[in-house]
């Protein structure tokens, strides 16, 4: 089970939007793992409904929330909105650090899908919702994550933050992919998390979704509905955006792809 000590676990999942999230956090309800009393799918919140910046936490406050959980049972935590200091997480043997890769472009794909479907943006093609001021649409959104350096206004990357997110990478307990060609993720998961009974939970899919459907008719977005039944992809030219997020695609390839030696070799 990795580092996390045998009488408490805490999860820690680094959620990247759009890549099985809400799947993994469902399932880790549905395997009886205990959330934060308040909570946005798995991201703490506090009484007053706030998500807790836990990405400004220093490292006193940091262990401090750690110790909240692990006095309150909590054995599962998310953060979405921001990246928390990977390094005071991973030096804590409660903590077992997770997170889950998506190809970088099904995942604009389907963060553009998901957001004109469910009303959040009126961009009808890729590039427009690429061109707006969203963090989940950043160029190489999986750098920004692990060098954190993704809050607005956002910062120019360069190759330092580049090996600092494959550094911070390394400090995690599992890291899950939902390319086949990586892993077998169901098994992936029951043998790093012990989780099983993914086949049985909400996967949070675009499509399919009810609420969509009467949200957009009470709207009288029908032209928007009636492509939402025909199960339009509005993100059908996100081919285009690939050079965006080079970086990420050389990250999930020195993770996942690359031997283990020559990722060594580029950190040192």
């Amino acid at each position: 089970m990795g580092r996390g000590s045998e009488e408490y676990r805490l999860v820690w999942f680094q959620h990247l939007h759009k890549s099985a999230g809400t799947l993994l956090v469902n399932l880790a309800l549905s395997n009886g793992e205990v959330l934060y009393r308040n909570h946005a799918n798995g991201n703490p919140k506090d009484e007053g409904g706030n998500i807790l910046p836990l990405w400004e936490y220093d490292s006193e406050k940091l262990v401090s929330f750690i110790d909240k959980c692990h006095a309150d049972g909590v054995t599962f935590v998310a953060t979405e909105h921001g990246s928390p200091d990977f390094s005071i997480l991973a030096d804590d043997p409660r903590v077992f650090l997770i997170t889950c890769l998506r190809d970088p472009l099904k995942r604009c794909a389907s963060n553009h899908n998901y957001a004109y479907y469910s009303g959040y943006s009126d961009a009808s093609t890729i590039r427009e919702f690429a061109a707006e001021p969203n963090v989940h649409m950043s160029d190489d959104y999986y750098v920004r994550i692990f060098s954190r350096k993704e809050q607005l206004p956002l910062a120019e990357l360069d190759e330092e933050d580049y090996t600092i997110a494959l550094d911070n990478l390394s400090k995690f307990d599992l890291i899950l992919s939902t390319n086949s060609e990586h892993m077998d993720l169901p098994n992936s998961i029951e043998m790093g998390l012990g989780w099983t009974g993914i086949e049985k939970v909400d996967r949070h899919s675009t499509f399919g979704d009810g609420w969509r459907v009467l949200n957009m008719f009470r709207r009288l977005q029908f032209g928007r509905l009636f492509s939402y039944l025909c199960r339009k992809d509005v993100a059908s030219g996100v081919a285009s955006l690939e050079a965006k997020y080079e970086r990420d695609y050389w990250l999930m390839s020195d993770i996942f792809d690359r031997p283990q030696e020559a990722t060594k070799e580029k950190l040192v």
